[in-house]
């Protein structure tokens, strides 16, 4: 039994470093192989990149930042936390503050986010459709994904808002 989970492990590290070359080349803007290209990365529905490629860039620009301004509604904060709380890299910020009608604002830092990032894709991929959580993880994953695309290296803050009915860069 050892010796064949010694001959699948170095395939498994193959794909493994190929996975990483290509999120790293697609984070350099190098582009990455095509999907037909690789036996690791299997084609998309829609013929597009490998969603884990997409999901490996966002969580190396994630670890580029020191940290994110998240605005969402108090219950959405709390689920946030249950879903993170227990992944290695999340961290409790010290401090939540109300602003205004249910909603909350605190600051994480890129660590904490990439620990909640890596929830929130592991919930969507898990959760049934059309169901609380994967709506949830679903809308959440996707504005911080939207988010922080737009990081440019400028300086600007980054702040995530969780709340359709406030305008991106209203001051609460």
């Amino acid at each position: 039994m050892e010796d064949s989970d010694r001959q699948v492990q170095p395939e498994r590290g193959g794909q493994d470093d190929a996975l990483k070359q290509k999120i790293e080349a697609a984070y350099h803007g190098n582009g990455t192989p095509t999907a037909h290209s690789s036996a690791t990365a299997p084609p998309t529905a829609d013929g597009g990149q490998d969603p884990r490629v997409a999901h490996g860039v966002l969580l190396l620009k994630a670890a580029g930042v020191a940290s994110v301004d998240l605005v969402a509604h108090r219950d959405t904060w709390e689920w946030l936390t249950a879903l993170a709380v227990d992944h290695d890299h999340f961290r409790t910020p010290p401090s939540v503050e109300d602003v205004k009608e249910g909603r909350v604002q605190t600051v994480l830092s890129g660590r904490s986010l990439i620990g909640l990032l890596i929830k929130l894709w592991e919930t969507r991929s898990a959760a049934t459709p059309l169901e609380a959580d994967w709506a949830l993880a679903t809308t959440a994953y996707n504005r911080i994904a939207a988010d922080l695309t737009g990081v440019d290296g400028e300086g600007q803050t980054i702040r995530i808002v969780l709340d359709d009915g406030l305008p991106q860069a209203a001051d609460d």
